[in-house]
C-alpha cells in the first residue's frame, strides 16, 4: 500500500467534516466566478447604457446583473467562512486521529526507538511531520479537487456564450492545473529532501546541546558546538533560497500565461463581437470570468508542494511506525481478570546481539494483593524484568501467566489499561495540571481530580496556586518542583485506580523521608492493588509483604527491613 493510500485511509474517520469542507470550497470558488462574471456585464451594460443616454437605458436590464452579483458576493462570504471553520477544524482532528495511531504504535516500538534514533528526530517527526500529514486534505487535496470541479463547470459556463473562447481557456487551464505543478513538484520534492536530512541533524543535535549545556562549557566546546549549528543553519538557509526562487519563477510563469490567455480571450470575443455572436455587455465579462477561472487554479503549485511535504512527512512517520516491534504485539487479546495474579516460570530473557541471558531460570509466583519487592545490584536485570511484563522485552524460554492468561497473547496496549506504572523516569505533557490529569482519566472530573490530588497529598498545594488545576506544569514538569511532579505522577496513577502497580525506582532522586511518605501515599490510596516494586533503595520495601534479591538471573528471598506497614 502507497503512503498516499495509507493517510487517505487514516482520514477516513473524518470523511464526512472533509466532504462538507470540499462542498464549501467548490460553492465559495463558483461564488467567485459568478461574481467577476456578472460584474464585466453589469460594468459594461452600464457604461453602454450611460454613454447613449434615456433613448438606450431600456435595452440593457441591469437589474439581473446587479441582482446576481449581490447574490454572489453573498455567497462567497458565507461560503468561504464556513469552508475554513469546517476545513481547519478537520485539520486539526486530522492531527489528532495521526498522532494516536503514532503514538499507539509507537509505543511497542520504544524500545527500538531509544536505540536506533535520536530524540530530537523522534520529536521532529512525532509533531512536525504529523502536523503536516494532518494539514494534507486542506493544503494539497482541497485545491486540486477545488479546481477540477470548479474549472470544468467555469468552461461549460463560457461554452455558452463562446465555444472558441471556452476551448482555449481549457487548454490553458489544463497546462497550469497539470504540467506546471508537475513541472515545478520535481525539483522541489528532491530539494525538500535534502532539507529535511538537514533539519533533522539540526534538530537533534539542538536538543542534545540544549540537555548537554553544561558538559559542553565545561569541556571548552561551545565554540565548535556553535560553528556545527551554524553550518546546519546555513544549509537550511540555502534550500529555502532554492525552494523560495523556484516557487516564484512558477508563479510568474502561471501569471504570464494567465495574461495571454486572457488577451487571446478577448481577442476572440472582440471577433464574436464584429460578427454579432456576442452583445457588446459579454465581451467584458467573458474576459473577467477567464481571469476568475485562472484564481480556481492559481493555488496548485503551492498545492503540490504541500503534497510533496506531507508525502515526505508520511514516509518519515511510516518508517518508524513500520518498524518491526521488538515483542510481537497480538491482533486480538483476550481479557483479563479484575484481579490478576502473575506466575512465571523457569524465564529466560536475552536480548538481540547478546550472547549472554540478562534473566536465566527466573521464576515468580505473585498472588492477586500482594506486594513484592526486588532488589539487586545495577545491571542484574531489575529493569528488564518489568519491561518483560509490559511486553516491551521478550523472553525466549520458559512461561509467564498474566491472570491466568499467556502474557504473549496479550499487548502492551491492554496491559497499561491495567498495570500502573511509576518510574524515575516518567513524563509529564505540557499543558496544564488539569489536562495531565485528563490524560490518565479523560472521563474524571473536577471532584474526583482533587480526591486524586489528595491522596497524594498535593491538593493543598494546588489550591495555593493562583489558578489551581489550570496552573502550567512546563515542558516535563519543569513549572513544578521535583516532589510536585513526582506526586503528580502518583495522582495520575491513583486516578486510573489499576489493579496492578509496577513501580521501578519510584523514590529515585528523592530524599527518604519523601521517598517513604510518597509510596506510603500511593499504597494508601490503592490498599488493594498487587505491587510489584523495583528499587535498590529501603524505602519502598518497608510497605513490602517479602522481598526477593535478583542476582546473576534468578530471584532469591531476603528479610523485609523493619518498619511499620499502613
Amino acid at each position: 500500500m502507497s503512503d498516499l493510500s495509507r493517510l487517505l485511509r487514516l482520514t477516513r474517520p473524518l470523511k464526512g467534516m472533509l466532504w462538507l469542507g470540499f462542498i464549501l470550497a467548490c460553492l465559495a470558488s463558483l461564488a467567485n466566478f459568478g461574481l467577476l462574471f456578472l460584474s464585466g456585464w453589469l460594468l459594461a451594460g452600464a457604461a453602454a447604457a450611460g454613454l447613449g443616454g434615456i433613448a438606450t437605458q431600456n435595452l440593457f436590464n441591469l437589474f439581473m446583473p446587479a441582482a446576481g452579483v449581490r447574490f454572489f458576493a453573498t455567497v462567497r462570504i458565507l461560503a468561504r467562512y464556513a469552508e475554513r471553520l469546517v476545513t481547519h477544524d478537520a485539520a486539526l482532528r486530522v492531527v489528532s486521529v495521526l498522532r494516536g495511531w503514532s503514538f499507539e504504535r509507537l509505543i511497542p516500538r520504544s524500545p527500538l526507538l531509544e536505540t536506533r534514533h535520536r530524540s530530537g528526530d523522534i520529536l521532529a517527526r512525532f509533531v512536525g511531520d504529523t502536523d503536516r500529514m494532518g494539514q494534507f486534505p486542506l493544503d494539497a487535496l482541497l485545491p486540486f479537487g477545488v479546481a477540477a470541479v470548479c474549472s470544468t463547470i467555469s468552461v461549460l459556463i463560457m461554452a455558452l456564450f463562446s465555444v472558441p473562447v471556452a476551448l482555449l481557456m481549457a487548454l490553458t487551464l489544463l497546462l497550469i492545473g497539470a504540467a506546471a505543478p508537475f513541472l515545478a513538484g520535481k525539483p522541489v520534492d528532491r530539494i525538500m529532501q535534502a532539507y529535511a536530512k538537514a533539519a533533522d541533524a539540526l534538530r537533534a543535535d539542538s536538543v542534545e546541546t540544549v540537555q548537554a549545556l553544561g558538559d559542553i562549557a565545561f569541556c571548552g566546546a561551545t565554540e565548535r558546538t556553535l560553528k556545527r549549528l551554524e553550518a546546519y543553519q546555513t544549509s537550511l538557509s540555502a534550500g529555502q533560497y532554492r525552494l523560495a526562487a523556484i516557487t516564484h519563477a512558477a508563479r510568474q510563469s502561471v501569471a504570464f500565461i494567465g495574461m495571454l490567455t486572457a488577451a487571446g480571450v478577448i481577442g476572440l470575443a472582440a471577433n464574436a463581437l464584429q460578427h454579432h455572436r456576442l452583445s457588446a455587455a459579454e465581451l467584458p465579462m467573458l474576459a473577467l470570468g477567464c481571469l476568475a477561472a485562472f484564481e480556481q487554479v492559481s493555488g496548485l503549485i503551492p498545492a503540490r508542494q504541500a503534497l510533496g511535504r506531507a508525502m515526505l512527512s508520511a514516509r518519515r512517520v511510516f518508517a518508524l511506525c513500520d518498524m518491526p516491534p521488538p515483542v510481537p504485539q497480538p491482533e486480538r487479546t483476550p481479557p483479563l481478570p479484575l484481579t490478576p495474579d502473575l506466575t512465571m516460570q523457569d524465564v529466560t530473557l536475552a536480548y538481540p546481539g547478546s550472547h549472554v541471558p540478562v534473566l536465566h531460570g527466573l521464576s515468580l509466583s505473585v498472588q492477586a494483593g500482594e506486594r513484592v519487592g526486588i532488589i539487586g545490584p545495577s545491571g542484574e536485570g531489575k529493569s528488564s524484568l518489568g519491561r518483560l511484563l509490559m511486553r516491551l522485552a521478550e523472553y525466549q524460554r520458559g512461561s509467564v501467566c498474566f491472570g491466568g492468561v499467556d502474557l504473549r497473547t496479550l499487548s502492551t496496549q491492554t496491559l497499561s489499561g491495567r498495570v500502573g506504572v511509576l518510574s524515575q523516569t516518567f513524563h509529564l505533557q505540557q499543558g496544564s495540571i488539569r489536562h495531565n490529569l485528563r490524560i490518565a482519566c479523560p472521563d474524571a472530573d473536577e471532584n474526583e481530580m482533587w480526591a486524586a490530588l489528595q491522596a497524594a497529598h498535593l491538593d493543598t498545594e494546588i489550591r495555593a496556586m493562583t489558578k489551581g488545576l489550570d496552573t502550567r506544569v512546563g515542558e516535563h514538569g519543569v513549572c513544578l518542583s521535583g516532589g510536585q511532579a513526582r506526586r503528580l505522577a502518583v495522582a495520575q496513577i491513583i486516578l486510573r485506580r489499576p489493579a496492578w502497580l509496577l513501580l521501578d525506582e519510584p523514590t529515585e532522586g528523592l530524599t527518604p523521608e519523601a521517598g517513604q511518605a510518597l509510596i506510603g501515599s500511593l499504597l494508601m490510596a490503592l490498599p488493594a492493588a498487587t505491587v510489584l516494586c523495583i528499587t535498590h533503595r529501603p524505602e519502598p520495601l518497608t510497605f513490602m509483604n517479602r522481598v526477593l534479591r535478583l542476582e546473576n538471573g534468578q530471584l532469591h528471598p531476603r528479610e523485609i527491613p523493619a518498619h511499620p506497614t499502613p
